[in-house]
């Protein structure tokens, strides 16, 4: 009776430690597992804090950008070509009471430079994880207009017409004439587009070169 009571006794003891050994491995199992996806939360969690912070280190060089952007504004104009015909009358009475008259149709071609004025003082620029936003007046012509004959014609002189000379003088008028057409030319929505992609570009371009910038948003136009 001891000894069948002893028996008992030992499988009792040796079963307890076998579930004590598998309770125990079990729990290790699951430390280990718990462990293992709290490694993989914390590496996503740094990945994800390093591309948020990558949509938004650009900010750190907005000052330096927007010195950049002053010293560069001559290049980033937008070159606009555009082509024109001038039909004038020339009228001349070198005898009383007779009129003499040409009719002359002058083709030209005309390149518009149209930017803007990026004085420190006349901008502003701005951003965060969204946009990049620029204050700014709206585009302008920064340089005179670069005018270019490309032929004419006479269809119709009288006699008493130098054709030559009228041809000249009218020329010399043609500068203040591409002039005068500017204010069209820089209020073209087309053209305020081109010079839009021009500076946008060249901001592209900038902050990307700079260190640990890896996204740059979305770029804003506001003029005032």
């Amino acid at each position: 009776m001891k000894k069948t009571i002893a028996v008992v006794l030992l499988a009792l003891l040796i079963g307890g430690a076998g579930r004590y050994a598998w309770v125990t491995y079990q729990n290790h199992v699951v430390d280990a597992g718990l462990l293992s996806r709290l490694v993989t939360m914390e590496q996503q969690l740094t990945q994800t804090k390093k591309e948020l912070i990558g949509y938004t280190t650009y900010t750190d060089y907005l000052a330096v950008t927007k010195s950049a952007m002053s010293e560069q504004s001559k290049f980033l104009a937008a070159k606009v070509d555009r082509e024109f015909a001038q039909v004038e009358h020339v009228n001349r009475n070198p005898i009383k009471g007779i009129n003499f008259n040409a009719t002359i149709i002058l083709k030209y071609a005309v390149e518009y430079s149209v930017g803007y004025d990026l004085k420190s003082d006349n901008f502003s620029i701005s951003g965060d994880a969204n946009a990049i936003t620029l204050r700014l007046p709206k585009p302008q012509l920064v340089a005179s207009p670069a005018v270019k004959m490309v032929s004419h014609e006479i269809a119709r002189t009288d006699l008493f017409i130098d054709e030559k000379e009228a041809v000249i003088k009218l020329q010399q008028q043609l500068q203040d004439v591409a002039m005068g057409k500017s204010k069209t030319i820089v209020d073209d929505p087309a053209v305020i587009a081109l010079c839009e992609k021009s500076l946008s570009a060249f901001l592209r371009d900038f902050l990307a070169k700079q260190p640990n910038v890896r996204v740059i948003p979305v770029i804003k136009f506001v003029y005032i």
